[in-house]
Formats: structure tokens, sequence, C-alpha cells
């Protein structure tokens, strides 16, 4: 998305107000997200006195990196956006009667009613994205000794039986017990 700043000023000058933004954009490319189609969705802000109440939603497609074989996928995101900004009334801060806002009610994003709207987007569709994609539920991964891809037929390294680390003991107890015997 475009370096782009939302001043809701006049939204929040007046109790009731309300906005709708329409949003079709092109997604930044960062190393955390990657968007292989536009942005697109709306919100609505409307001011309820002490806040400004973000609602609406978003989609787009991302690009992502399967968790077992690493071949990339694509995965469409949709996200409900249902936000809350505390309200900076202009007139109350020129008068000097604006309250203060507490730490825990300060949004980094949302300055004198400024919205630093890509960055509230692209955290939005961060929340989204699967911890561990899968390029499919039946994905086989990666050999751990060559590294070839088992989606595509199996490899010729040896079948290696994984040994337990209790498995000394177990021979050892079963020395003993026949010893016993």
């Amino acid at each position: 998305m475009r370096e782009l700043k939302l001043d809701l000023s006049e939204i929040a000058a007046t109790v009731g107000k309300k906005y709708r933004y329409e949003i079709k954009e092109e997604c930044a490319e960062d190393e955390d997200l990657r968007c292989v189609a536009p942005i697109v969705g709306s919100i609505e802000f409307t001011n309820t006195g002490r806040l400004i109440v973000a609602r609406g939603s978003v989609s787009t497609t991302i690009e992502l990196e399967c968790s077992r074989c690493l071949e990339r996928l694509t995965a469409p995101v949709e996200v409900e956006i249902d936000e809350q900004f505390p309200v900076t009334n202009v007139q109350a801060l020129m008068a000097g009667y604006e309250e203060e806002i507490t730490e825990e009610e300060q949004e980094p994003l949302f300055v004198n009613n400024i919205l630093d709207l890509p960055e509230f987007i692209r955290q939005m569709i961060l929340v989204q994205v699967p911890i561990q994609p899968l390029c499919s539920k039946d994905c086989k991964g990666l050999c751990p000794t060559c590294g070839r891809n088992l989606n595509e037929g199996p490899c010729d390294c040896p079948l290696v039986v994984e040994v337990s680390p209790f498995a000394a003991l177990g021979q050892f107890l079963g020395r003993e017990k026949r010893s016993n015997e």
C-alpha cells in the first residue's frame, strides 16, 4: 500500500459523524507479508464521543511458504475490522479541557486523529496468516537426509529407524529379568 495517513480530525470534531473509506490498494511488499492481489474493502469510521469506531472488512490473496515442503502457495485472506481509537477533540484541546489519555488507551497507529492506514491494514492481515501454512493437509514435507520434496515421490535414502534413548535401558532390563529367572 502506498504511504497513506488518514486524517480523521473532521470526524473527531463531531459526535455521531460517520465516514466510509473505500480501499483498493496494491500491497507494499515486505518480509512478513507478500500480497498477490490488491487489498480491497471498506472501513466505516464513526465518532461515538470518546472513541472513533472503525468497522469494515478487507480482503486480498497472499503468498506463503508451506511449513513442511517449502513450496510456494497462495491463500485468500478476509479480515473483519472492529477497532476503537480514542478521540482527540480539537476544540477541547484548544480550550485546554482535553482529558489525559492513559498509556493503555494510546494507539501508536492513531496519533492526533491521524491513522496510519497501510500499517493498520497490514497488521490486521498478518493476524489472519496461519502460523504453519500447508500446501495441502497431506503434505509429506522434505526428506530430513537429502532434502527432496517427498510430495514429488520417494527418495533413495535408506530408511533410518529412530532409536529410542531408552533402548539401552530396555536391553539392560531385559538381561536383568532373564538372569533372575
